[in-house]
């Protein structure tokens, strides 16, 4: 009795339970988005009006917008990449460069899907924007920072790798001339525009 019991343990020992064959990672990867739900009034206007500069600024001081987003990742864990491109156009080379990188670490920590908000600074001095023409557009992709494809890789600087996928957030700014009634570019400033003096 005591043998054939021992038996059956080591023939017990030697069995192999079924093993699953599906990959350990099955879900699939996050399409970050901008939070369209919390988006500020500003953005949700036709155009954003910027003044760079009044008659009675001095050059150490100019007027920016200071753009507020937040976004939303399914996986909390992923680092999410946002790139920002202003008059992108697929035959002007020099437009396809990004003009602002923003990367959102993920957090093992937390179960959050928000993030941010993350700020970007729209200053017309900086990009080259100009009042003429005075309409430009800007495009805020945002994918996974694993997912994004090699710069070279067409659509250039924004396409995505295989399996991965972006979001895109259009805005306008409109970027307006000197006016004598705003001596000063903060004069009836409207958000998002903020004036900022270097010392």
């Amino acid at each position: 009795m005591c043998v054939s019991a021992a038996v059956l343990l080591v023939l017990a020992q030697g069995c192999l339970m079924p093993q699953s064959v599906d990959p350990a990672n099955t879900r699939p990867h996050t399409i970050p988005r901008v939070d369209v739900i919390n988006l500020p009034d500003y953005l949700l206007k036709p155009t954003m009006l910027l003044y760079p500069r009044g008659p009675a600024d001095p050059t150490s001081c100019h007027c920016v917008l200071d753009v507020s987003i937040s976004i939303i990742a399914d996986d909390p864990t992923v680092n999410v990449e946002g790139r920002l491109f202003v008059d992108y156009d697929l035959s002007v080379p020099t437009s396809q460069r990004r003009v602002d990188t923003k990367v959102l670490e993920g957090d093992f920590q937390s179960s959050k899907t928000t993030r941010g908000p993350v700020h970007f600074t729209i200053d017309a001095d900086q990009f080259g924007l100009t009042p003429t023409p005075d309409i430009h557009v800007f495009e805020l992709v945002l994918a996974e920072q694993a997912g994004f494809a090699a710069d070279s890789v067409s659509p250039s600087q924004r396409a995505t790798k295989p399996g991965y996928e972006s979001s895109v957030l259009k805005f306008v700014v409109e970027v307006r001339a000197q006016d004598p009634l705003r001596p000063t570019c903060d004069v009836q400033a409207v958000a998002p525009q903020v004036r900022s003096c270097s010392p």
